[in-house]
């Protein structure tokens, strides 16, 4: 094994631990608090959706710049910087009396989320890894489906046994800023030594394959990768906060609704695992279209799972469908719009991504409250599906879309 294999492999085990602390305590979680503090506060679900949505849609907007800002800055800054803001959004969280403190929290940990977790680990992983880009960014990827499990039994037990949902707050914010925090900035950097050009990171892009954002964003792959986004985002973070109330809704007890979350998000690691192998054998494009048939499955047995076969066809469908999408959506957006602008063009596709997070717990939780039944939300999350599998079929190649920028650029001259 050569230093940069070695290297690219130590970062994808501090990824793998960035995610599972400050992806998995700060967004996973979401869905333990939801009953805590409708108790203490008399909030409608409604309202406590809005918490999670603003998250969202603070993420997606700072995306965009975060994006940007990884073209330029080493990434190690920026997630340091960002699991430090995660951090504090929790114990910010812990002492709130209000919901204009808690909002401000999730607000502050949109931010952390957007500068620590997803958007930056694709971007490293892609830059790394060529030959077994899949396999790399699955293994970085299973953090978010390992961490997701362990920090929502973590934050159960402590609400549980030790103060209420505020001791959930600090339990999660504590590995964030002792852990996450210094593995980041002593292990990252945001590419391989030789793979370009000595250059500061704002200019060694420049040698990279690929488009300009201003190219990128006027191809058709641009705007399905966009499409993509907007359907994972609205399928997984609306599944994600009210999966654990939905259960409890069909008799399961609170610790026995986070359990099956947690084995869910097992299922999601063994789905990043697979379909990041499957991608490196059979293309990103075909695995992913297959994530999303998935899915439409999990969403046809979802309203059954008063069952328990047809709650565990559901937990095995759902978690290979939404932890492959993880992996393979930057994949395909490197395949079909290349490395060059990475972090730019990853930011704004994303902020697809966090429109729907934001908007689709919150209407989850409205249909909730009008219609006493999850039932129509997960029919529309079965057409979501569809759209998404029938998007991702449809994006080009990189060399077929720089093709078919060369006669505007002809012309133009």
């Amino acid at each position: 094994m050569t230093h940069r294999e070695k290297q690219g492999w130590i970062i994808v085990a501090s990824l793998f631990v960035t995610l599972s602390l400050v992806f998995g305590g700060g967004y996973s979680t979401g869905g333990i608090f939801v009953s805590p503090l409708i108790k203490h506060f008399g909030w409608s679900r409604t309202k406590v959706s809005t918490l999670q949505g603003l998250l969202a849609i603070c993420a997606g907007v700072f995306a965009p710049f975060v994006g940007w800002l990884l073209d330029r800055v080493e990434a190690r800054v920026v997630m340091g910087t960002g699991a430090v803001i995660a951090a504090t959004a929790y114990l910010l969280a812990s002492i709130a009396n209000s919901y204009p403190v808690i909002l401000a929290a999730y607000l502050m940990m949109g931010v952390g989320l957007a500068c620590a977790t997803l958007l930056p680990c694709a971007m490293l992983i892609s830059n790394w890894f060529e030959t077994r880009r899949g396999v790399a960014m699955a293994l970085a990827f299973c953090g978010t489906s390992f961490g997701g499990m362990l920090m929502t039994l973590l934050g159960t037990y402590a609400i549980t046994h030790f103060g209420g949902w505020r001791a959930g707050y600090r339990t999660l914010a504590a590995p964030m800023l002792l852990i996450a925090t210094p593995l980041l900035i002593l292990t990252v950097r945001t590419r391989p030594p030789g793979a370009t050009p000595a250059a500061p990171v704002a200019t060694s892009g420049d040698a990279l394959p690929g488009l300009e954002v201003r190219d990128s964003v006027r191809t058709r792959s641009f705007w399905l990768l966009c499409v993509m986004q907007l359907v994972i985002g609205t399928v997984g973070a609306s599944v994600a906060l009210h999966l654990i109330a939905f259960l409890i809704d069909r008799r399961y007890t609170a610790q026995a609704a986070a359990s099956i979350f947690s084995l869910l998000l097992v299922c999601g690691a063994i789905g990043k695992l697979l379909m990041g192998a499957l991608a490196d054998r059979i293309g990103a494009r075909i695995t992913l279209a297959l994530n999303y048939a998935f899915m439409g499955v999990a969403m046809v047995l979802l309203p059954r799972a008063g069952s328990g076969g047809f709650l565990a066809g559901f937990v095995i469908f759902y978690g290979l469908a939404f932890g492959g999408a993880l992996v393979l959506i930057p994949i395909v957006q490197v395949d079909s719009l290349g490395l060059k602008r990475f972090g730019s063009v990853a930011g704004l596709a994303g902020f697809f991504q966090t429109v729907g997070a934001a908007v689709g717990p919150i209407v989850t939780g409205r249909i909730f409250d009008l219609m006493g039944s999850y039932t129509l939300a997960f029919q529309v999350f079965l057409l979501l599906a569809v759209i998404g599998a029938a998007a991702t079929l449809m994006c080009l190649p990189l060399e077929t879309e720089q093709a078919r920028l060369v006669p505007v650029h002809t012309t133009a001259a």
